[in-house]
């Protein structure tokens, strides 16, 4: 039996009604695959260290163009129920160009991914040719410091231009490794007054043939090999994270469910105020005027056992909370946590933790590129259909279908961005 003799012999309007029961079935299925997908996100950014990323900006447009391309196709059913098929080739036109939209903003949400340092798997913190770690710039013998973000002399932030002739300076140096190992490097331009000098303060210099350092001694492998990462890796922006942009705006590290300060190669628990649940969790103890006061569930005791009233006094004291250690401030009541380092285990598990949340990021924004090349693919067709008249309004299914489906897909990415962009 024919699919056309099928359908006449059905009865009127269930023809339509099981071709909207299988694709809502479908659209199920899609929203489950992806609620799996953010369950799964939930539970992994619990991790002791997670990083907050917001999505790139082009995927702010991408969701404009599929909201875009929604409404066109609720006009073109419309135009069809009003049994009217005058201006639904026009609106399939729009709603096509704007469905392609998204697909071009996805690719330069992509591409704002890679320039970002947010590949599918990477990790966090550049481990190799780090700044100042057997590296650092000069310029006119004055020391160039650098806080993982920004490039300083004498405290003043360097000039753009400056960063970039510094950037510059580093790619002479990468651009070919066998010639920087081989010791036949020659740099094409000039760099004064900048130079690189290494940790133990010797300077490295440049020949038409050879790389030594300010006593001539030449470099060994080892110390060419470390030189070519440390300049590797100011030329690509990874002198300390591998993401690059601002921290605090692009990015922002957790530990343990908390965001933390980052400063001049630094992480900071921040200053804060603690929660009265916070506060029934603080041990330690203090001395005020020679006598020893303990802290235990949010409780002062003197050394005879007196509870202390700490709504009206001040008191510092410190205590500690696995291996990190904290200052409390209680002043009239109000108990404040300062700003306290991170210890040595906590640098070691961000040195050897991998960006998560950009997998994430990824894996889920490719998913529903595919799935929304297929919604591209059939309005495609229907595009088709109506430049050849055959779109009439009895067949008004086909636009309802193309109407669920996109729906269904565009409410599904507006979730997800908002989700990504605010949750953490």
């Amino acid at each position: 039996m024919s699919v056309q003799k099928f359908k006449e012999e059905m009865p009127e309007g269930l023809y339509e009604k099981v071709k909207v029961q299988t694709l809502t079935i479908f659209c199920f299925a899609i929203v489950m695959i992806f609620a799996g997908f953010i369950s799964a996100y939930i539970v992994q950014s619990s991790d002791k260290v997670w990083v907050k990323l917001s999505p790139p900006e082009a995927f702010l447009f991408s969701t404009v163009c599929v909201l875009i391309t929604s409404a066109f196709l609720i006009i073109a059913l419309f135009i069809l129920k009003k049994g009217s098929t005058k201006w639904v080739t026009g609106f399939l036109g729009l709603a096509l160009i704007s469905g392609l939209g998204f697909c071009y903003y996805q690719y330069k949400g992509w591409g704002e991914l890679i320039s970002g340092g947010n590949l599918v798997s990477v990790h966090i913190v550049n481990s190799i040719g780090q700044y100042d770690s057997k590296f650092h710039f000069e310029k006119d013998g004055q020391r160039i410091d650098h806080d993982g973000q920004n490039y300083f002399i004498s405290g003043e932030k360097m000039e753009p231009n400056e960063v970039i002739k510094l950037r510059q300076f580093a790619h002479d140096i990468c651009e070919n490794q066998y010639r920087l190992t081989n010791q036949v490097i020659s740099l094409e331009e000039n760099w004064d007054p900048f130079t690189i000098v290494s940790s133990a303060n010797n300077a490295v210099q440049f020949g038409d043939t050879s790389i030594s350092w300010q006593n001539d001694s030449i470099l060994n492998y080892s110390a060419k090999q470390d030189l070519f990462n440390f300049a590797l890796a100011v030329h690509l922006k990874m002198e300390y994270f591998k993401l690059t942009g601002t921290y605090g705006t692009d990015f922002t590290l957790l530990l343990n469910q908390e965001e933390l300060e980052f400063d001049n190669r630094r992480f900071y628990y921040k200053e804060l105020i603690l929660t009265e649940e916070e506060i029934l969790g603080v041990e330690g103890s203090d001395f005020d005027e020679g006598k020893e006061i303990k802290i235990k569930g949010g409780i002062l005791y003197a050394d005879d056992g007196e509870i202390i009233d700490v709504s009206n006094g001040h008191w510092d004291f410190d205590y500690r909370a696995g291996k990190v250690d904290f200052s409390i401030v209680i002043d009239n009541g109000v108990w404040t946590r300062l700003r306290s380092e991170i210890s040595g285990d906590d640098y070691a598990a961000i040195k050897n933790r991998g960006n998560t949340a950009s997998s994430y990021l990824w894996v889920v924004s490719i998913v529903h590129f595919l799935h929304i090349i297929g919604g591209i693919i059939y309005l495609l067709s229907l595009f088709i259909l109506a430049l050849n008249k055959q779109i009439v309004a009895y067949n008004k299914v086909k636009i309802r279908l193309a109407n669920i489906y996109w729906h269904v897909l565009g409410g599904l990415w507006v979730f997800l961005f908002l989700f990504f962009q605010y949750y953490h």
